[in-house]
């Protein structure tokens, strides 16, 4: 039993592996999209020439944020980056732990020839359960894009690949319930094909995709992901999703919607995601009744720029993933302190507070979780 009770702490380590993503915290109250900071038209990883400007600004000490500070020359069809992730701290599942963790180490490289290019991102593989990966290193991304504007930040994008489809508010903070149950948990990129548009007033992402043929992945669904957003005026944003996905033993549909709302007299981001699963269980000699049960995953995260050079975030998530049985509900309480203190060096405080099976009125579910961790992002 005692050493069932050690899985508990090691799950929720596992869980907070991260890999570099954008901070849809600077959508509205510093650019219109994703896109004018990042090379992907997903954001996340590689920065553009923008991005690499917002980096050196908005840091406490600057210093050059081109790769390794401008010091390794490259041609100018290929763009070079890389992470450098880890974390300590306590966490209480309810059992208590101090651990420390490596979370991400990565490098990043995109080569355009035209209206095309070859996006990679290789690294560390996270171990599996029972350590049963055939190796220890993967390009967790590995992409063919085709850009109608190639230099430029909208328009067509068709990419064909190993990535994540493009789905909800895409926070980089990977126990968000909105991430972790909604459909894009850590690690579940898989083989995909998306046709994107992004403009100023708006985006479109579909994507279909197959569950990972070559590795035992995160996520055994096939299906297809559908996400839109309009941009209302300069400081609010409306969104619309929709995703299938396929199992040998299950289907599930989701639909959600989205909300943006940037308060430039406060310096306030206030973005929301509110999601309907409806889980559709095949029958099985183990479960012959089989299933329909319907569930709700939502987040709500309002963010401030603390000065120029910290970020403050504070969170709350609601997942119920059967709406018909009482106290599987889960609420979570998210405080997250960013400093930017170089260009390259970002050190970040995340804490949370768990519910399980709460009612406000009196406790009737699982026993409180909490974390408390500091984490140490190096940028290449």
């Amino acid at each position: 039993m005692k050493r069932l009770l050690w899985l508990v702490p090691l799950a929720v380590v596992a869980a907070l592996g991260t890999a570099a993503e954008a901070y849809p915290q600077f959508q509205l109250s510093r650019d219109q999209t994703c896109t004018g900071c990042h090379i992907s038209p997903a954001g996340g990883n590689l920065l553009n020439e923008n991005g690499l400007s917002q980096a050196e600004s908005m840091s406490q000490f600057g210093t050059a944020p081109e790769f390794f500070y401008g010091k390794v020359p490259s041609p100018s069809w290929l763009v070079l980056g890389g992470d450098l992730r880890g974390a300590t701290g306590y966490i209480q599942t309810p059992e208590h732990a101090f651990v420390a963790f490596p979370m991400q180490a990565e490098l990043n490289a995109a080569m355009t020839f035209g209206k095309f290019s070859l996006h990679v991102t290789a690294g560390a593989r996270p171990r599996t359960v029972g350590g049963s990966a055939a190796t220890r290193v993967w390009a967790r991304e590995h992409y063919l894009m085709w850009q109608q504007k190639p230099g430029e930040t909208t328009g067509v994008y068709v990419r064909a690949g190993h990535f994540m489809p493009v789905f909800g508010l895409r926070l980089a903070e990977h126990p968000v319930f909105t991430r972790r149950y909604g459909g894009t948990p850590l690690f579940a990129d898989t083989y995909a094909a998306a046709v994107e548009y992004v403009a100023p007033k708006g985006e479109l992402h579909f994507t279909g995709f197959i569950e990972d043929p070559l590795i035992d992945p995160v996520s055994h669904a096939s299906g297809a992901a559908a996400y839109g957003e309009l941009r209302v005026g300069e400081h609010a944003a409306l969104g619309a999703e929709g995703m299938y996905e396929q199992t040998a033993d299950d289907k599930k549909i989701r639909a959600g919607i989205t909300g943006k709302l940037y308060l430039p007299g406060s310096d306030l981001l206030l973005q929301a995601e509110l999601q309907f699963v409806n889980q559709l269980v095949d029958k099985t000699p183990t479960n012959p009744a089989g299933g329909a049960p319907k569930g709700i995953v939502s987040y709500l995260l309002i963010s401030r720029m603390l000065g120029n050079a910290f970020l403050l975030d504070l969170g709350y998530g609601f997942y119920d993933p059967n709406l018909r049985i009482a106290n599987l509900d889960r609420d979570a309480f998210d405080l997250n302190l960013h400093w930017f203190t170089t260009s390259h060096l970002e050190l970040v405080l995340n804490t949370r507070y768990e519910l399980i099976g709460y009612d406000f009125d009196g406790k009737k579910g699982g026993d409180a979780g909490a974390y408390a961790l500091f984490q140490v992002h190096y940028r290449m």
